[in-house]
């Protein structure tokens, strides 16, 4: 079932969508440089907003915006001078942020600096490193494996890491009153379809519909960075967020599957109940996920702080799907008639939010997030406002993208083995997830008890976590 679309020209719109996809989709975009300008610029092209630069070494909360990452070439040649790897072919051979260089080396050498899938061999991975210095490639496995181990390879990195800036775009749209709610998404992903290009042309397909139509509440629309974008927005904006009642990340909109649901932390707020409402109308055979602490920039938005309500709608969800954070992401995989869906989805929920009273809201503000329980295993984040960043204390892997995806099957257990924590073999693997819980409800009243009745982790792993994280100076013991 869809909705009827008033004032909307379905098939200019879709004929829209498919030239957006067709020209953001090879843009080299990561969470700084020209790829992020561009695809920017390209949306303004359709619906007006604001173009912002936030300057390199920038302090927010515990975080440095860092310098600007951009790249003019890199490819790998074999000993006879053929090029085998070109990262004009596809920019996901390149590991975002890899700094340059120029060298000549052992397929063994090489080997250290390569990325593949072999449970899903003709993919390209989709690898990061941002805040440790380091170079890479990103090979589908069935090539790779053709390489002949006794060559030698010239890897060459036309790159550049320099102070410049962190882009992102924003657009508040003024409604009768002054209570918000936030639409927001993330710009940095290269040629990957479903996440994310799907919602950065979704975000501008809707705010420029919101703008045509007359409004009770007030709107406000940023499309930054993932984590290191909104945590900055977050710290140049405390005060605006005192109005915003809650909001939606625009994530993974277009795949072929059924539509889903991910919960806000509160799971019962109003937010929830409107989403939920307008899916049943539409889409009755939706899913109906629970919120989790590895999604996207919800955790910074409902973070001890902040903490607003952050809602998510996808079709074929982060995580669950086979091709996420891979190559065959891509415009096969998606089509602008689920991207129109999924629009339509949220000018629904926009309309129900618009006849929904204020005090409608006001009821969850006192409410409490979960029942909480007198203990002695209360703590209090001493980085309330957003997500600390883990990495630099080395609790993070230093290279991403590989987390929670279908293909890679390697469990990194880095942080188990500095921990040196004993395991159920059932929680193997499951540190980064329990640490982001706790940081997550370390707000001085919810107990390590409340927190393993939540996420299913027993009370003795979360306690030998907690430990660690006192010791890092990220919590403290406060009952």
């Amino acid at each position: 079932m869809m909705f009827k679309s008033e004032n909307i020209d379905m098939k200019q719109l879709t004929n829209e969508c498919d030239s957006l996809l067709r020209k953001l989709f090879p843009i080299c975009r990561s969470i700084t440089g020209n790829g992020v300008r561009k695809s920017l610029s390209i949306l303004k092209e359709i619906v007006d907003f604001e173009i912002k630069e936030i300057p390199s070494g920038t302090k927010c909360y515990d975080w440095i915006v860092p310098n600007e990452w951009n790249v003019n070439e890199a490819f790998i040649k074999d000993s006879k001078g053929r090029k085998i790897v070109d990262f004009t072919e596809n920019n996901l051979h390149l590991v975002s942020y890899s700094v340059p260089i120029n060298k000549k080396i052992s397929y063994h050498e090489l080997n250290e600096h390569v990325d593949t899938l072999p449970n899903l061999p003709d993919a390209i991975p989709y690898r990061t490193s941002y805040y440790k210095k380091y170079w890479g490639f990103c090979i589908a496995f069935d090539k790779y494996d053709k390489f002949d181990k006794d060559d030698t390879y010239n890897v060459y990195i036309d790159s550049t890491l320099e102070p410049g800036s962190l882009t992102f775009g924003e657009s508040v749209i003024q409604g009768k009153s002054d209570k918000e709610f936030l639409f927001t998404t993330y710009c940095c992903h290269p040629s990957m379809g479903n996440d994310n290009l799907s919602g950065l042309i979704l975000w501008a397909l809707l705010l420029r519909e919101l703008k045509k139509r007359k409004r009770n509440y007030t709107y406000r629309f940023v499309v930054a960075p993932e984590t290191i974008g909104h945590i900055a927005y977050l710290s140049q904006n405390e005060r605006e967020m005192k109005n915003v009642e809650g909001g939606f990340i625009l994530s993974c909109v277009a795949g072929p599957d059924k539509f889903s649901y991910h919960s806000t932390f509160m799971e019962n707020h109003k937010i929830d109940e409107i989403a939920i409402e307008a899916l049943k109308e539409a889409y009755p055979d939706f899913t109906h996920y629970h919120f989790d602490i590895n999604s996207g920039d919800e955790k910074q938005y409902s973070s001890p702080y902040f903490r607003i309500p952050i809602g998510t709608i996808c079709k074929n969800k982060f995580f669950e799907y086979d091709y996420y954070h891979t190559s065959k992401d891509n415009l096969d995989f998606i089509n602008s008639k689920n991207l129109i869906q999924t629009l339509q989805v949220y000018l629904k929920i926009i309309d129900k939010l618009e006849n929904t009273l204020e005090t409608d809201f006001r009821k969850f503000k006192s409410k409490n997030v979960v029942n909480h329980l007198k203990s002695n295993h209360t703590y209090l984040s001493k980085n309330p406002y957003c997500e600390p960043m883990l990495s630099k204390r080395n609790l993070y892997p230093s290279k991403g993208g590989m987390i929670k995806q279908h293909a890679f099957t390697e469990r990194n257990d880095h942080l188990e083995q500095a921990y040196s924590i004993d395991l159920n073999k059932k929680f193997q693997g499951q540190t980064l997830d329990a640490i982001r819980w706790i940081l997550f409800y370390s707000d001085g009243k919810t107990s390590l008890e409340k927190i393993s009745e939540i996420t299913n982790f027993p009370v003795d792993f979360l306690v030998n976590i907690s430990h660690q994280l006192e010791k890092v100076d990220l919590i403290e013991l406060i009952s």
